[in-house]
């Protein structure tokens, strides 16, 4: 059992759960509500589109184990008290565990591509772990680009379902004004799924700016110092905070109120105070409050997918 929980740890399960709980939503409470006003059934079975999220958990689990196995020096001067791999588990163990995760979920992803007959999907799921392995070793201690790939992959979790729905149902039908409406969604949710991972990215560089700078990373706090980027993550919540206040606004003019008062008292009101937190604090390396914070604002996001099923 204590294994098991180090396990868990590792594949930071927390996360996971986010990341199956934002597929299912977008696909019952998006895909469907859409597909069903238009008088079309949905083509990918449960048990199939249970596989597809399993295979983005697995791949997702996979990446956090590799990451954790070479992060492991830099997470002895940034973390020590957290560290997982030589501690509660092997490094043998770590790795292992990545290669069977990652295998497993390529090949559910393969068989997907083959049952709905659109093969952009399989080499996507090959490619996905690929990157995850060059951004563990190479991206993550680049300038920009380790926080650029978490960022789009972050909006693939939501990208991936539509795809894979889309390769399904195009084989039965042609309904441009369907597909507009998915696509408007699915460019919403990834965008915000993309912005606020960005900010936790930035973030997490300000947070662990003495390992980084002591094994040779070129992050975001480094290269730009640690004033800048602080001045930088307020820029970005700032903007972020614009593009909620112009989707609530256009909320607004829809009449669409209870989902205004979401956004505007769930996601809004959080980031104006989280900006104000970022503003006042300066002891970079303890942000932990304001990751805490920022990962139920994402949740926020997450949820409010229910209560826009109520008016699609």
């Amino acid at each position: 059992m204590h294994k098991i929980g180090a396990l868990l740890k590792l594949f930071r399960w927390q996360n996971l759960l986010m990341v199956a709980l934002t597929q299912y939503l977008f696909r019952y409470c998006i895909i469907e509500a859409i597909f069903n006003l238009a008088g079309k059934p949905l083509v990918l079975s449960h048990i199939d589109f249970f596989l597809l999220v399993l295979a983005t958990v697995l791949i997702s689990a996979a990446g956090y184990a590799i990451n954790d196995y070479f992060d492991l020096r830099i997470d002895r001067i940034n973390k020590p008290e957290r560290i997982i791999i030589g501690r509660l588990i092997t490094r043998r163990s770590a790795i292992l565990s990545h290669w069977i995760l990652s295998t497993v979920g390529v090949i559910i992803g393969v068989y997907l591509s083959w049952k709905v007959q659109y093969w952009p999907v399989a080499p996507l799921f090959m490619l996905v772990p690929l990157v995850l392995w060059l951004y563990s070793i190479k991206f993550k201690r680049s300038f920009f680009i380790g926080n650029l790939t978490v960022a789009v992959l972050s909006a693939m979790v939501i990208g991936l379902v539509w795809l894979v729905e889309y390769g399904a149902a195009s084989l039965h039908f042609e309904d441009g004004e369907l597909i507009y409406q998915v696509n408007s969604f699915t460019l919403l949710y990834a965008f915000f799924a993309f912005f606020t991972t960005f900010i936790r990215e930035i973030i997490k560089d300000m947070e662990d700016y003495s390992g980084d700078k002591k094994t040779g990373c070129r992050s975001v706090a480094i290269v730009l110092g640690l004033k800048p980027t602080h001045r930088l993550l307020m820029a970005l919540l700032v903007l972020l905070m614009s593009f909620v206040g112009l989707y609530a606004f256009i909320l607004g003019t829809q009449a669409k109120f209870v989902l205004l008062f979401y956004f505007l008292i769930l996601v809004f009101l959080p980031l104006a105070y989280l900006l104000l937190q970022v503003k006042k604090t300066h002891n970079y390396w303890d942000f932990g409050f304001i990751q805490r914070m920022l990962k139920l604002i994402m949740l926020a996001g997450v949820l409010s997918m229910a209560v826009q099923f109520f008016y699609i």
